[in-house]
């Protein structure tokens, strides 16, 4: 079996997702004008988040391949986390799309209910 060229301690990648996921959520609900978070701009901070946790965990393996001076290492931290923020945009386009035609669809049936009255 083939092993990653990324060294990284067990547990580690995961608590440091969940540390940029955690500031940088909250940093992205406290620009929210007032500080309130409507139901429309929750997946705005949710898509901000989880990108703030793939960056931070991407960028302390990057680090600590750095450090180890695993040059390759730092290439496949970099892109693998350049690959996840790709993904959780395209995923929350995709999932805005998909709602979005789902309540358009509905007002528009509920429009067309009250003019037929």
């Amino acid at each position: 079996m083939h092993k990653l060229p990324v060294k990284v301690k067990t547990g580690e990648a995961p608590a440091n997702f969940v540390r940029g996921f955690v500031a940088t959520g909250l940093l992205a609900a406290l620009q929210e004008p007032g500080g309130r978070v409507t139901a429309g701009a929750a997946r705005g901070v949710l898509k901000q988040a989880l990108q703030g946790g793939a960056a931070l965990a991407a960028g302390c393996a990057a680090a600590d391949a750095w450090q180890r001076q695993d040059y390759r290492g730092v290439l496949v931290a970099v892109a693998g986390g350049a690959a996840g923020l790709a993904a959780i945009d395209y995923l929350a386009r995709k999932s805005a799309r998909r709602s979005n035609g789902h309540r358009e669809k509905h007002l528009g049936q509920e429009e067309a209910q009250e003019s037929a009255a």
